[in-house]
């Protein structure tokens, strides 16, 4: 692919050629797609869950874009995807079902228009963030704009981003809140500091915070850093958690839980050794432009609005006057963050027309238009009723931030956007809220990973699956009274775990309490801290149950779906399985303690005993989670997934749910009674997992399915083969072995894997178990210190 463009900086021009140049070896099979997907993620292209289909995300600094630039991007939605873009929490534009090989051209149209997909994937620094309303807020300490960009400038292809441990996360605010910095890898507040009577501008930097499944607020770095170091003070803690963070176990691997690894004192030392380090290293000074107000057309007003109660609603939910006199930001409400082609066209003519030709996206995945004079509201409020996003209602309780969910992602569970369409429609089709509820957020997401930020909100929801009467049916985890400051964030507490179709009448049900029951002013954060878990789940409770499939079968499908609903075409976490001998030792541990158990019962050392069972308890938890690849040092987290993956799902029994909410009883008191009990229970538990086990050892596989109809391979080879490659250099036994079997499992008969070993015994050991397992070895050849081992599936 030639790029002839002169508006593409030359550095631009070769990363577009060279992945062109890939898609063109991927096609004639020259390339692995283990290979392929690493270069395809740092050019920010998803794969999707369907076959063949990618997802395309833009990097947008700060989201803040031009008019021209929202036209480029709907003419991509136009040409290469299926007419829809879609804002991100990290105030990006993706698109979904994107051809690769439409995507080199895609690319060089962006980059005509100043914008890029780079590194809006993988493992390197994500899109930088920041309030909104940066410039514009009367209540900001001041525009952290200029210091957002230059981040974003300064880490962008620098060769420290390349390949960290995991993704990393950027946010900047100048008020309250809007920033969210507790939940980022690095959180930044500005700050103004009077010195020697002179203002002085900085930024309060919190560090390790993150959400996902184990989510982590950030602690406290700096109290105040002077903006002429802020450059390196980023490079700095990159640099800690490049040489600290896990490479090996990515589920492991975010800043978080290296500072939970080596302590926040100990972090910080090493951030202090790093930042001295830079200390002779020349930055560019960060350039802050003068504040101007941009050139806005002139607006003769549109009175035909003025006494329509729609229009006055949208008026004062929608419009934010600005700290600038007589303009006014607007936002526009985007149901699930969508927005079609011609509706990107026509809020790109209104902000070039009635305002100032800029456009921000929001962490709220909604868009503003900010520089609208006061007179120009009837005009912009007739454009976009028009177009249909006329609805009143952002950064409220109607507002809701949701995922992709099981619609296109590979590791979703449940369809979020189903749920939060079915909850949008309710709201706007007769569900009124008063203005007292306005505070409350709702979120979702289809999985425990939070991409839909469910742990901050009111009221969030995380997708899961779990039996009932029998039938594997999609429901969401609930969690309550999660909110977020600048300073500070407390996260939903997780309450109970119901049915999707029951999740609207969770929100309905919690805010009815809350309106009957609250006292004065107090926020439903407040509410939920008085009443506390016990309360909402037993007010919750009757939402637990479905009717039996043969009476409404419906109830059993997820929203937005017409199917049965299946896990079966969930894809793997990178570091999914175990070996069949590390999960055999755990279960022996289980017996192992459960026998101990016994002897201290027949003592009278009933807490003793007491105590062993729940050793067995978690060594049973934490052998079958390595089907997903899990390992914990912290029993409580593991035991919350074992319930959540192994227990709601039926794979043991669901009567093990009581072990684990009455695990912190086996820790405490005890009588004979008791700890009989739990012993009885914890060797039932350790001889069901064990018949688990045995299945999957008949079945051939590392990998626990439910809920899909059985598909048997017809053992035909495809017609043509293909190669794949892993690579295990770094990857200690038994998991290189792990992690080869289950690449195989996910490959045609007949296809072949390269994989990468290190020397001994990895070497020596991987190549006779895969031959074991039936696999042909085709060849194990040493290059450069490491072995290259070819299989064939069998």
């Amino acid at each position: 692919m030639d790029i002839q463009s002169l508006n593409i900086p030359p550095e631009v021009k070769r990363e577009i050629e060279e992945f062109s140049a890939e898609v063109e070896r991927r096609n004639r099979g020259e390339v692995p797609e283990e290979e392929f997907k690493r270069f395809r993620l740092q050019q920010g292209i998803y794969g999707q869950r369907q076959d063949e289909e990618q997802m395309v995300r833009t990097k947008l600094p700060l989201g803040q874009i031009t008019s021209d630039q929202l036209n480029c991007l709907a003419d991509f939605g136009e040409k290469y995807s299926h007419g829809i873009l879609h804002v991100t929490t990290r105030q990006d534009i993706q698109f979904h079902y994107v051809k690769i090989n439409d995507v080199p051209q895609g690319l060089q149209d962006l980059a005509d228009n100043g914008l890029t997909t780079r590194e809006a994937c993988g493992n390197t620094v994500r899109n930088v963030t920041a309030c909104h309303k940066a410039g514009t807020c009367a209540e900001e300490a001041f525009d952290v704009s200029p210091y957002g960009k230059a981040i974003t400038n300064y880490l962008l292809r620098h060769s420290l981003t390349q390949n960290l441990p995991r993704k990393f996360k950027i946010s900047l605010g100048g008020c309250a809140g809007c920033g969210l910095a507790p939940i980022h890898d690095i959180g930044l507040k500005a700050v103004v500091r009077q010195e020697n009577g002179k203002e002085v501008r900085g930024f309060k930097v919190l560090i390790g915070g993150g959400l996902g499944s184990f989510p982590h607020a950030a602690k406290m770095l700096k109290e105040f850093v002077p903006v002429e170091n802020l450059l390196r003070l980023c490079e700095a803690v990159v640099s800690v958690f490049d040489k600290y963070g896990d490479k090996i176990n990515r589920n492991k691997a975010r800043l978080k839980f290296v500072i939970d690894k080596l302590g926040m004192e100990k972090t910080q030392e090493h951030f202090e050794e790093e930042y001295a380090a830079l200390e002779s290293k020349q930055y560019d000074p960060i350039v802050v432009p003068e504040e101007s107000i941009p050139e806005v057309p002139a607006n003769a007003g549109n009175s035909e609005f003025d006494n329509d109660a729609e229009f006055q609603l949208w008026k004062d939910r929608n419009t934010f006057a600005q700290r600038q006199e007589g303009f006014f930001n607007v936002q526009i409400k985007l149901a699930l963050g969508d927005f079609d082609v011609a509706q990107a066209r026509a809020i790109s003519r209104i902000a070039e027309t009635c305002a100032g030709g800029k456009l921000v996206c929001t962490v709220n995945q909604n868009m503003m238009i900010p520089w609208v004079r006061e007179e120009a509201f009837g005009a912009v409020y007739g454009e976009l009723k028009k177009i249909g996003l006329h609805k009143a209602g952002t950064e409220e309780i109607r507002d809701i931030t949701c995922c992709p969910g099981s619609e296109t992602c590979n590791l979703g569970i449940t369809a979020s956007r189903g749920l939060v369409e079915h909850l949008n429609d309710k709201m706007e089709n007769g569900l009124t809220f008063p203005k007292e509820l306005d505070d409350i957020s709702i979120k979702a997401s289809g999985c425990p990973n939070s991409c839909g930020q469910h742990h901050i909100a009111s009221i969030g929801f995380h997708g899961g699956a779990k039996k009932v009467n029998g039938v594997l049916a999609p429901h969401y985890e609930i969690f309550l009274g999660g909110r977020v400051s600048e300073d500070n964030v407390i996260f939903g507490t997780p309450v109970i775990k119901v049915p999707a179709k029951n999740a609207p009448d969770v929100v309905r049900t919690t805010l009815d309490n809350y309106q009957a029951e609250k006292s004065g002013d107090e926020s439903f954060g407040e509410y939920f801290d008085r009443q506390g878990k016990k309360y909402f789940k037993a007010l919750l409770t009757p939402l637990l149950q479905l009717p039996d499939i043969e009476e409404v079968p419906e109830s059993y499908v997820d929203f937005g779906s017409k199917e049965k609903f299946s896990l079966d075409d969930r894809g793997q976490g990178e570091c999914a399985g175990a070996l069949t001998d590390l999960i055999q030792n755990l279960l022996s541990d289980a017996e192992r303690a459960n026998f101990q158990g016994k002897l201290s019962l027949e003592k009278g050392e009933y807490q003793e005993a007491q105590q062993k069972a729940g050793v067995a308890l978690v060594a049973c938890s934490r052998a079958l989670l390595t089907t997903e690849g899990m390992d914990f040092n912290d029993d409580r987290e593991c035991l919350t997934k074992f319930q959540s993956l192994i227990v709601d799902m039926e794979i043991v029994s669901p009567k093990y749910a009581d072990l684990i909410n009455h695990y912190d009883d086996s820790q405490t008191s005890a009588d004979q009674e008791k700890a009989k009990w739990w012993l009885e229970q914890t060797n039932s538990l350790a001889e069901e997992c064990k018949q688990v086990n045995d299945k999957m050892q008949d079945d051939k596989s590392l990998r626990i399915r439910v809920g899909a109809s059985d598909k048997k391979s017809n053992g035909k080879k495809g017609a043509a083969t293909t190669q794949e490659k892993i690579d295990l250099l770094g990857v200690k036994c038994p998991f290189n072995y792990v992690k080869t079997k289950i690449k195989l499992e996910t490959m045609e008969l007949g296809s072949t894997l390269e994989v990468l070993l290190d020397d001994g015994e990895p070497a020596d050991n991987v190549p006779r178990s895969v031959q074991n397992d039936g696999h042909k070895l085709l060849s194990l050849e040493k290059e450069n210190g490491h072995f290259k081992m070819i299989i064939e599936k069998a």
